[in-house]
């Protein structure tokens, strides 16, 4: 499934965990106010949280803990589980409604120091005890009601942003997702929230490459090939990307026969798309997964 679906086709409980929270946080995270959502790792949380497999947390160490309440395994301050690698969203949930919210990026700490007494037994707290409750802080960007979206151009030739710089990033991905910043033509209407699609344009790998979020609202900057004009700038988080030198994820050819009526081989970098538009490219996008 791609991570660019509309919210009611895929399964919620597949790739987001659902949380509770007051209306005034919902109203805090969709103004951008509230950036970050910690949430503690225990008996309520873990399935939700990391890998499972026939039941039991899957540590990331060579000798699994005695009790099935991995959750509280220390590992001298080095988090021992598999984050499940399908949580994608944070399902924030109010009186008054709520909110979808991506999960850009995920930190782990260790909380509270104890030793395990057993199952049901109170925790006592000891700073050299040999578990401890983790917590988990995931940076958040919501999806917005109204979402517009972009399309975005990149030519490897002239951009600052080259195939080198492609391939670190697709090495260096962090739950399938990296982080440039990009130049935006139509950035009046531009929001933090707002999705997008890159089209690789002016070689023979021409096509959209991958689909992303803005995680900023648009902000000006010196030009990238260094002229003397202000640009405006997004920073972007870049998901689903086709591999370096591979095949785009929707070829150039797919485009022009399925969407003739847009100019696809040539135009800016930023470009607000129509509604009917967005929406059959959303199709496109999804249609390996079909």
């Amino acid at each position: 499934m791609k991570a660019e679906k509309e919210n009611e086709e895929f399964d919620i409980n597949e790739v987001a965990i659902t949380l509770k929270v007051d209306n005034e946080t919902i109203d805090k995270i969709r103004t951008g106010e509230i950036t970050h959502i910690r949430v503690e790792v225990n008996e309520q949380t873990q399935n939700g949280l990391l890998e499972i497999v026939d039941g039991n947390p899957v540590l990331d160490v060579e000798e699994s803990p005695n009790t099935n309440y991995g959750c509280y395994f220390y590992n001298g301050g080095e988090f021992p589980y598999v984050i499940r690698p399908s949580l994608g969203f944070l399902a924030i949930l109010g009186d008054e409604g709520g909110c979808l919210s991506r999960i850009i990026d995920i930190d782990t700490e260790p909380g509270t120091r104890f030793n395990y007494q057993g199952a049901g037994k109170p925790i006592v707290e000891d700073p050299n005890g040999d578990s401890c409750i983790w917590t988990m802080s995931f940076e958040i960007v919501p999806l917005p009601q109204e979402q517009k979206t972009y399309l975005m151009r990149w030519n490897p030739s002239i951009s600052s942003f080259k195939e080198k710089d492609y391939e670190e990033c697709f090495a260096d991905m962090f739950h399938g997702m990296f982080f440039v910043n990009w130049s935006i033509y139509e950035w009046e209407e531009a929001r933090r929230g707002d999705m997008f699609y890159m089209m690789r344009v002016g070689d023979d790998k021409a096509g959209i490459v991958f689909t992303g979020q803005f995680i900023t609202d648009p902000y000006p900057d010196d030009d990238w090939d260094g002229s003397t004009k202000r640009r405006m700038y997004v920073d972007m988080v870049c998901i689903d990307p086709a591999a370096p030198g591979g095949i785009p994820s929707v070829s150039l050819d797919k485009l022009k026969a399925a969407i003739p009526s847009f100019d696809w081989s040539k135009g800016h970098s930023g470009v607000l798309l129509p509604n009917d538009i967005a929406e059959k490219l959303l199709e496109l996008w999804n249609e390996d997964d079909d």
